[in-house]
C-alpha cells in the first residue's frame, strides 16, 4: 500500500486497552494505516510491547499509562497527546473488563468496577477527547461495546448492563456532537480470542466445555474471531470511507445475533 493510499495517513489516535488484545491489533494496524498512536493502558509493560510492535515496523507510538475509569488520567491522556502530537483526530475507547456473575452473587465492589471502566471510561475519555476534536475541527470516536450491548448472555450482568450502556452512550454522543464534526459509532464484537476469553475459558469449572459454547455462541462461522477482524472494522470506521456513518452500532459476531 502506497503513502498516499493509506487510510489513517496523518492522523493522531488515542486507542485504550492498547496492550492486547483487539486493542493491540487495532493500534498495530492504525500505525500501518499511517497514524501515530498513544498506546493507552493500565499495563505499562504490555503497553509498552505494543509500542515496541509498532516502532518495529516502521510506525510512530508512544504509551500513556491509563486507567480508564479515573478523570484524572483520562484528562492527563488527552493532554499528553497534544502536548506530544499537538491534536487529536481519533479515539478508540476499547479498554474493558469481563468478570462473570448473576445480580446475586456479583458484589457491589465488582458491579462498580465494570462500570466504572466498561462504560465510564469511554464517558470520561470522551469527556476530555471532544473539546481537543472540536478545536482541531471534528474527529472520529469509536467504542468497543460487544454483541451483549444487543443481546444478554447468561452469567455476565454486568458486563450486559454496561455493554448496552455503550451503545446507547455512542448514540447520545453522536447525536449531541454532529453539530462538532465528530462522528461517534461503536463495534460490537462477539467472541474474540482476546486474553479475556481465554481466560474465562481457563478459569471455567469445565473449560473444554466453555470453549465449546464459546465457539458456538459466534453462531455461523463457529470459531472465535480474530483480534485483527474487529480491528478493521474500526479502521474502516476511523476512516474517510465511513464518513455518512455516525450513531451506528457495528455487530462483528460471527454471525450470534442472525440466528
Amino acid at each position: 500500500m502506497g503513502e498516499a493510499s493509506l487510510r489513517l495517513r496523518g492522523k493522531i489516535a488515542i486507542i485504550t486497552g492498547a496492550g492486547s488484545g483487539i486493542g493491540r491489533a487495532t493500534a498495530i494496524l492504525f500505525a500501518k494505516e499511517g497514524s501515530r498512536v498513544v498506546v493507552a493502558d493500565a499495563d505499562e509493560q504490555k503497553g509498552q510491547e505494543t509500542v515496541n510492535m509498532i516502532k518495529r515496523d516502521g510506525g510512530e507510538a508512544i504509551l500513556v499509562r491509563t486507567d480508564v475509569s479515573k478523570s484524572v488520567d483520562a484528562k492527563n491522556l488527552v493532554e499528553a497527546t497534544l502536548a506530544k502530537y499537538g491534536a487529536l483526530n481519533i479515539v478508540f475507547n476499547n479498554a474493558g473488563i469481563n468478570p462473570v456473575g448473576t445480580v446475586v452473587n456479583t458484589s457491589e465492589e465488582l458491579w462498580d468496577r465494570v462500570i466504572d471502566t466498561n462504560l465510564k471510561g469511554p464517558f470520561l475519555v470522551s469527556k476530555y477527547a471532544v473539546p481537543a476534536m472540536t478545536r482541531a475541527g471534528g474527529g472520529v470516536i469509536i467504542n468497543n461495546a460487544s454483541v451483549n450491548g444487543f443481546v444478554a448472555l447468561p452469567n455476565e450482568v454486568a458486563y450486559d448492563a454496561s455493554k448496552g450502556g455503550v451503545v446507547m452512550l455512542t448514540k447520545a454522543m453522536a447525536v449531541d456532537h454532529g453539530p462538532q464534526n465528530i462522528r461517534v459509532n461503536c463495534v460490537c464484537p462477539g467472541n474474540v480470542d482476546t486474553p479475556l476469553i481465554q481466560g474465562y475459558i481457563a478459569g471455567a469449572p469445565d473449560p473444554e466445555e466453555a470453549r465449546k459454547m464459546v465457539y458456538e455462541k459466534n453462531a455461523i462461522i463457529r470459531r472465535l474471531i480474530a483480534p485483527e477482524e474487529v480491528a478493521r472494522v474500526v479502521v474502516f470506521l476511523a476512516s474517510d470511507e465511513a464518513s455518512a456513518i455516525t450513531g451506528a452500532a457495528y455487530l462483528v459476531d460471527g454471525g450470534s445475533t442472525a440466528v
